[in-house]
């Protein structure tokens, strides 16, 4: 006897019966249908999990044609039709949309929201962020393709009044040390944390002095660990007693 052919599964939604009527996809209603029946299908609870959304959700559940033909192949795009009143946030998705960094005011929201993410009630709180922060919050990429992967290049964007002192981040800008300009105005402001007045004072400069106030990368990498060569440095003119430097400490 021959066998008896297992009955197909029911399909209950058009989309899944095969390629859908002319025009359905221009209804509204359809693509929210669509889209809230994706989500269950995909087993999503809440308005966070839609964030794991990927184009590849679409083409393995009959919406490759919808995502292309009406949401410029964006699931974001998508998302904000069918619940234009929930606050999405693009960068927490697997990918942001093309050019979206490009607008100021996208990267100034993304600031925002990060510190906000991250506790920070006011602007001395920044030196605490790290690239690490960036990356683990959906903004790697900002940071590396805008900001060339540079912390302090963000902040200074973001908060441009603000008077923001490099050595005070975890890390210093690639290369902020190679200029003697920077150099300089770190001693220069070392100094006064120090209640440096004239030359003299720098006599009494020690190592521990620099570690404490963020300069331990500058002092080893540029001055070799000598305080003579930090003198030398901050005014190449004055003729700096070695003598005297000694009597305050050893380098």
């Amino acid at each position: 006897m021959p066998k008896k052919k297992t009955p197909s599964p029911k399909r209950s939604q058009p989309w899944e019966r095969g390629k859908v009527a002319a025009g359905f996809w221009n209804d509204l209603e359809n693509r929210r249908k669509y889209v809230r029946w994706l989500g269950r299908t995909l087993g999503y609870d809440s308005m966070s999990d839609w964030y794991r959304l990927k184009k590849q959700d679409f083409h393995a559940h009959y919406g490759g044609g919808l995502l292309a033909n009406y949401y410029r192949d964006s699931p974001q795009l998508a998302l904000s039709e069918v619940f234009p009143k929930y606050p999405w946030r693009q960068w927490l998705f697997h990918s942001t949309p093309q050019r979206f960094w490009q607008d100021p005011q996208n990267r100034a929201d993304y600031m925002e929201w990060l510190g906000k993410k991250l506790g920070y009630k006011k602007d001395s709180d920044w030196y605490k962020i790290s690239r690490a922060d960036f990356h683990t919050n959906g903004g790697g990429g900002l940071l590396a393709n805008y900001f060339g992967d540079s912390v302090f290049t963000a902040l200074r964007e973001f908060r441009p009044k603000q008077e923001w002192l490099p050595w005070m981040f975890k890390t210093v800008p690639q290369g902020y040390w190679k200029s003697e300009d920077n150099r300089r105005i770190y001693l220069k402001w070392l100094g006064k944390q120090l209640g440096f007045r004239k030359n003299e004072d720098w006599y009494r400069i020690t190592k521990d002095d620099i570690t404490r106030h963020n300069g331990e990368g500058l002092f080893i990498m540029y001055y070799r660990g000598s305080r003579m060569e930090v003198l030398k440095d901050l005014k190449p003119e004055f003729k700096w007693d070695a003598v005297k430097l000694r009597r305050f400490g050893r380098d």
